[in-house]
């Protein structure tokens, strides 16, 4: 009987610990924020535009991601386009210098995503 209490509070821990990691749209555009001021140097007004772009595509993945009548598919084709758009939205708001930064940026979140996705498919 201990044992399956046990394990019971072990799935439930786990459980929690996956929800607690996605975090909200919020917490999410502020990391991107960080992590792009660290790496392009931006000023505080392009922080603050960048944020509500990024805010604006995080919104909407996490709207999506939610929308239980897509496909998978369909949703990865979606979030893609989101992506793409809010990239371009923020290239235009970067300086010439700060441009060839933010596509190294890029080609290093792209990537990490392939490698993310390459690990989690099945092996056969």
């Amino acid at each position: 009987m201990k044992k399956l209490i046990l394990t019971g509070l072990s799935f439930l821990f786990a459980i929690t610990l996956t929800f607690a990691q996605q975090g909200t749209p919020e917490e999410k555009a502020t990391e991107v924020v960080t992590t792009l001021t660290e790496k392009l140097t931006l000023t505080e007004e392009q922080q603050a535009s960048v944020y509500n772009i990024v805010l604006e595509k995080k919104t909407a993945k996490y709207a999506l991601k939610a929308d239980t009548t897509l496909s998978e598919d369909v949703i990865n084709e979606q979030i893609s386009t989101l992506t793409s758009t809010a990239d371009a939205k923020i290239s235009e708001l970067l300086t010439e210098e700060q441009k060839p930064e933010f596509v190294k940026y890029i080609e290093e979140r792209n990537a990490k995503k392939a490698e993310k996705t390459s690990s989690m498919q099945p092996v056969q």
